[in-house]
């Protein structure tokens, strides 16, 4: 016997219901309850769709993470990509919706980035520099909860621009 649909309709209150509460009272503040309160679905049902609040947040915010427009300059993208995980006051949210998640919130959280990982890697055209540059800002926005200044990014980017000289073979 399959299980009942999932109604488009509920799903999409449900979500922009856990987003307003995001934005109103702060991913702490929000529980299953209020998203069921505030979008007439059944705390059951959020339940069925989602494991837990975070679950929820992480679909809910989802696109909101991802890049819009991509700029053509690497500078441009970093700030965009600070913009993007700060856009619900700090970037708590988006540490707190994924590590509470254990591997799912990882992988999720592999997912949001992996487009600027890809528009990085097209301007600087390695995927290392874009890794070091996404990895850099990630950290001190997401885990740290450092703001970052538009000088601390085009610092990165002189600092990750330098080609290091060769390894000399010393085995010799």
């Amino acid at each position: 016997m399959a299980g009942r649909k999932r109604d488009p309709e509920a799903h999409r209150a449900a979500l922009a219901a856990a987003e307003e509460l995001l934005i109103e009272i702060g991913y702490h503040r929000v529980t299953m309850e209020k998203i069921a309160e505030r979008s007439g679905v059944a705390k059951m049902t959020l339940y069925r769709w989602w494991p837990n609040k975070a679950a929820v947040v992480t679909d809910a915010v989802r696109d909101r993470l991802a890049p819009d427009d991509v700029p053509a300059d690497d500078l441009e993208i970093l700030k965009a990509l600070v913009t993007a995980l700060t856009r619900y006051g700090d970037a708590s949210v988006v540490a707190a919706a994924m590590s509470s998640r254990g591997e799912a919130g990882r992988a999720d959280l592999r997912d949001i980035l992996h487009p600027w990982e890809q528009a990085l890697t097209a301007v600087t055209g390695d995927p290392v520099t874009a890794r070091a540059r996404l990895g850099y800002v990630v950290y001190r926005v997401v885990f740290l909860l450092e703001e970052i200044t538009e000088d601390d990014l085009r610092t990165l980017v002189a600092k990750t621009s330098e080609r290091p000289s060769p390894v000399r073979d010393r085995s010799r």
